[in-house]
């Protein structure tokens, strides 16, 4: 839908095919199976989605979402175990909004298919159609269809997502499938609809990540319909619990001791659901030497981030901005430049996820050789944000995409790490001295 957005600015007609049944209002569908499990929307990404649906983000409001605003209280935010100091110097920038994953596609799509060059058509699509003497898209077949049922267009987007069948295409063509880049992170999922009494909870998210130490984390996100989304998850594919009472167990575990007592007040809803996603995935269609004009990859289809980190939904948007830029340009080479802007806002947020996955959370795949002594650093910065709100600040505007996609601290705050830890070090040893000291000294006789 973002993609048709962009596309009506600058061709005539845009169809969209679809072969899942799209509701008329904010419901889970068969087709989006991670749709269930909660969904959080980045600061960055809520500001990329408002740019290309002006008055989205009023809306939302009006309908219920929670505003994740500038207070001490309202997050609790655990990252490779460590909980952060958000406690007191998060600014307005930080506001975020919480819809769950089905309003927010809802809403989205709403304002997509009421631009009057925009429209559905529900049908899949079999395949594109190629041009081998232009070595060109000329448009798509349709499923369950001949020739008859060709389609011509200007330009394909390809949004299928992960299940893509573009690699496979391009190598029927003579271009070769794109090299690819993945984290086996074996993520299990298991997530229940809680209603929690009113009052019991400052918060309007709540997430504990895993470690290699513990490798089940949680995420709690109160959303428009008053219900708390419960999710909990196994990284390294470990099982994370199957019903509300493990739940609650880990809850009780990992998270500060009122959110476990006002979990177990609440009331589950509905049946638990349950997801697996065995592999970040990350096509790289800028390395290839040759590529076909007139189709183009976007979203998952291109890259698939592990979604406990939170990111899959902003760095989709931020691909559907590169695609508004490369338009504008009105470079030709739609799909090269597309897929070099593509790269460069990905690599680093790649780079941050897979360290985080192949250094913290038993994942497996290729690592570079600095991946676990950067994941040693930022333990030790994680270690010195949870009581040091200027570094948990850094980070979490870094990790919701705010600043600077490179999550490489100045000179000025690893220095301020180090004096932190150095500090808390000597604090710790102190203690332990004057303890010992007591411990020795003769208890006098009477």
């Amino acid at each position: 839908m973002c993609a048709a957005r962009v596309l009506s600015d600058h061709y005539d007609d845009v169809t969209v095919f679809e072969r899942d049944e799209l509701p008329d209002h904010p419901a889970n569908r068969t087709a989006v199976p991670q749709g269930r499990h909660v969904h959080l929307l980045m600061a960055r990404g809520a500001n990329e989605f408002e740019g290309l649906f002006p008055g989205l983000l009023d809306d939302m409001v009006a309908a219920g979402v929670p505003i994740l605003e500038n207070r001490p209280d309202c997050i609790s935010f655990g990252a490779a175990g460590h909980l952060l100091g958000t406690q007191s110097t998060l600014r307005d920038e930080f506001t975020a909004y919480v819809p769950s994953r089905p309003h927010l596609e809802w809403q989205i799509r709403t304002r997509a298919l009421a631009i009057p060059n925009v429209r559905l058509v529900r049908q899949g699509v079999a395949e594109p159609r190629y041009d081998p003497v232009r070595e060109r898209v000329t448009g798509v077949l349709l499923e369950a269809g001949d020739e008859s049922s060709a389609v011509p267009a200007d330009l394909v987007v390809d949004t299928t997502g992960r299940g893509t069948r573009l690699p496979v295409w391009l190598e029927q063509w003579g271009f070769g499938r794109p090299t690819e880049d993945t984290v086996d992170v074996g993520i299990k999922y298991a997530t229940h609809q809680v209603r929690i009494p009113d009052g019991l909870l400052k918060e309007m998210v709540v997430v504990a990540g895993a470690t290699r130490e513990k490798p089940i984390g949680l995420g709690m996100l109160l959303y428009e319909d008053g219900l708390w989304g419960l999710t909990t998850y196994g990284t390294g594919k470990v099982e994370p619990p199957h019903d509300f009472a493990g739940m609650c167990d880990l809850a009780d575990d990992i998270l500060p001791a009122h959110v476990g007592r006002a979990l177990r007040q609440g009331e589950p809803v509905g049946d638990v659901a349950f997801h697996a996603y065995p592999m970040s995935r990350w096509r790289r269609y800028d390395k290839m030497r040759r590529f076909p004009t007139g189709i183009i990859p976007l979203g998952d289809a291109v890259a698939s981030f592990n979604p406990t980190f939170g990111q899959g939904m902003t760095m989709t948007s931020i691909q559907a901005g590169n695609l508004q830029a490369v338009l504008r340009s009105g470079d030709p080479d739609i799909a090269g430049r597309l897929a070099k802007a593509t790269a460069k806002t990905t690599w680093p947020v790649w780079a941050m996820t897979a360290i985080g996955d192949l250094s913290l959370h038993n994942a497996t795949g290729e690592a570079r050789w600095w991946y676990r002594p950067v994941g040693g650093l930022f333990d030790q910065f994680l270690g010195a944000a949870e009581t040091d709100p200027v570094l948990a600040e850094w980070f979490l505007r870094r990790f919701s995409l705010l600043d600077s996609l490179y999550m490489v601290p100045s000179a000025r705050l690893v220095g301020r790490t180090i004096r932190h830890n150095l500090r808390a070090l000597l604090s710790e040893k102190v203690g332990a001295v004057r303890s010992s000291t007591r411990e020795r000294e003769p208890v006098p006789s009477r």
